[in-house]
């Protein structure tokens, strides 16, 4: 035997080592050792169609992305007033519309700040004041360009935020992928609290910092006046100068609709100033084991974002042994927080996640270190305070969505019908593979025993290409591997009847072998490049069950090409090598 026909089978011995040692894993699921996790762990992932799970499709409120943007801009043409020397007396924007307007003590501090105010808002336009603010006063509405970028911006930001939170789930085979201009497609395979999975996936998580106004008595006047079920209540505290604190606040027990804290913020619409916002926390009334909401009126000024935030981790409050969410902030934001609670020592601050209170604690000290908590429900128990814990600590790491989502679609797969795919799609690989070894072996004698051993090698290294990449089996994928099986056998049914060919014109079983495998390659190659690029396509623009089709189709032709033009060979190679006869079992 020649040294390269050696090489060339210690080459496919090898490849069946590795495939072998890659589906292993797959093979044993949770029964595989934990030794042989160090060697390899990974596996093929069942799809959606086959493991049972969710199917999403969320939509982005892209208005709301660009009214927040502009609502945010605020705090930075306060900045940029303070820096220019401007005169701005007040700096607001319109609810609920793309509108930033800016109010000056004079005229003429309107006229000297005009050309500037201009050029650094250059995204926006300038328009009539709205109703209801005082002259002399600039307002400036968002370009429709760039409203547009915007959109397209918050949407793109919103399939990284929902990926980053599914991969930190542990669901690696979960698939986010963007459909239509506004809407979002999340499959998740495998998810058995579906509950937890939308409201992790759904919440907005935009973490705020506000400070709390214990003075602040605008409420007081109204306490005849509010609506069914809510009562005043008053607290006391000490101030920074030693001073006691009446502080007065609105409370009612939680309804399960909701309806009372929709009512109270009707109400309260009108009630309070442009420089005030009323927010509200939920608490357990341990005596009359009830839910309640209590209110807090913060300065609307936002001190700090949770853009800043580095890293969220869940710890154990060793004395009260209670889990809760510790944070880390930048540099940046490290340094503002400092300031911050530095310049409010003995005031509370509130810490607002999604419009809702989850704590306002009071400020002992300027906290310098970058680091801040989060407390949660005391009374539920210790697993569900973890798991809210966790929860409230992954969607903090992965970020704020740029706009609040609506769920515009929820199917679940159930396990059976997956099951049911799954016991289908074997019986049909099964069948297939009968089938075919059968006819071969039939209409090609030994020669088709060759071929049908080069099927099995193909079928082999098509799970442990798979396995390697950790690639999701989809039904698709499944009618791809059966098509693979039945496609598999065409190279070979060319190359043999090229042999038939060249032995009926009187040629040795050797000759026979050369010519036959030297004239079909360049077939063969082509009908595959053919197919591969029609699958490179459904692959490139395909997405779930098409892309799921694509990949087997893809990876069924490569190893097909191998097993059916190399192995194949190897084998007549040594058959040819060893016996006398001049002509082949074909």
């Amino acid at each position: 035997m020649e040294r390269n026909w050696w090489w060339k089978v210690i080459g496919t011995g090898l490849l069946v080592v590795f495939s072998v040692v890659y589906l292993i894993p797959t093979l044993l699921g949770d029964d595989l050792p934990e030794w042989y996790k160090n060697i390899s762990d990974k596996k093929i992932s069942l799809g959606l169609d086959l493991r049972g799970g969710i199917h999403l499709v969320l939509g982005v409120e892209v208005d709301k992305a660009v009214v927040d943007y502009v609502d945010r801009l605020t705090e930075e043409v306060d900045q940029y007033c303070e820096e220019e020397d401007l005169s701005c007396k007040k700096i607001g924007a319109v609810d609920g519309e793309p509108v930033l307007w800016v109010s000056f003590e004079d005229q003429a501090s309107k006229d000297a700040a005009s050309s500037k105010l201009s050029q650094y808002l250059g995204n926006m336009n300038s328009e009539d004041v709205p109703s209801g603010v005082a002259e002399p006063a600039m307002a400036f509405r968002i370009k429709d360009d760039y409203a547009e970028t915007r959109k397209k911006y918050a949407v793109l930001q919103a399939i990284e935020t929902l990926r980053n939170r599914i991969d930190q789930m542990a669901v690696k085979e979960a698939m986010v992928a963007r459909q239509g201009e506004t809407s979002i497609l999340i499959q998740i395979p495998g998810i058995k609290d579906i509950e937890r999975a939308r409201k992790m996936i759904g919440q907005t998580a935009q973490l705020e910092f506000k400070i709390v106004d214990d003075k602040y008595t605008g409420l007081n006047q109204y306490k005849d006046q509010l609506p069914e079920g809510w009562t005043m209540q008053y607290d006391s505290r000490k101030d920074k100068n030693g001073g006691l604190l009446r502080i007065a606040y609105l409370e009612a027990v939680k309804d399960k609709e909701g309806k009372n804290l929709a009512s109270i913020k009707t109400w309260l619409a009108d009630k309070v100033d442009d420089e005030h916002v009323v927010m509200f926390e939920e608490f357990e009334d341990t005596k009359m084991m009830q839910t309640k909401v209590r209110s807090y009126t913060l300065f609307k000024k936002t001190m700090l974002t949770g853009d800043t935030i580095t890293d969220a981790r869940v710890s154990i409050d060793q004395q009260q042994n209670r889990p809760y969410v510790s944070m880390n902030f930048d540099r940046q934001g490290a340094r503002q927080f400092g300031k911050v609670t530095g310049d409010h020592v003995q005031d509370r601050m509130a810490i607002v996640l999604d419009n809702k209170i989850k704590s306002a604690p009071v400020i002992q000290t300027a906290i310098t270190g970058g680091r801040a908590m989060i407390t949660l429900n005391a009374l539920s128990s210790y697993n569900e305070l973890f798991q809210d814990a966790q929860d409230l600590a992954i969607v903090l790491r992965a970020g704020a969505l740029p706009a609040p989502v609506k769920f515009e679609e929820t199917r679940t797969v159930g396990p059976t019908l997956g099951h049911d795919s799954i016991e289908s799609g074997k019986m049909s690989i099964l069948i297939g593979f009968v089938l075919i070894v059968i006819f071969m072996v039939f209409y090609y004698r030994s020669a088709g025993l060759i071929a049908n051993l080069a099927l099995f090698l193909n079928l082999l290294f098509i799970m442990a290409v798979m396995a390697g990449f950790e690639a999701t089996l989809t039904l698709p994928g499944l009618a791809g591997i059966v098509l693979t099986i039945g496609m598999a056998v065409d190279a070979n049914v060319i190359i043999y009847e090229r042999i038939r060919e060249e032995l009926r014109i009187g040629k040795t079983s050797k000759a026979a072998v050369d010519s036959g495998y030297s004239k079909a390659v360049w077939t063969i190659f082509d009908a595959n490049v053919t197919t591969a690029l029609a699958g490179f396509v459904l692959w490139s623009y395909g997405t779930g069950p098409v892309k799921g089709f694509a990949v087997t189709l893809l990876v069924g032709i490569a190893c097909s090409m191998f097993t059916s033009i190399v192995v194949t060979r190897l084998v007549f190679d040594a058959i040819n090598a060893k016996s006398t006869k001049q002509t082949l079992s074909i």
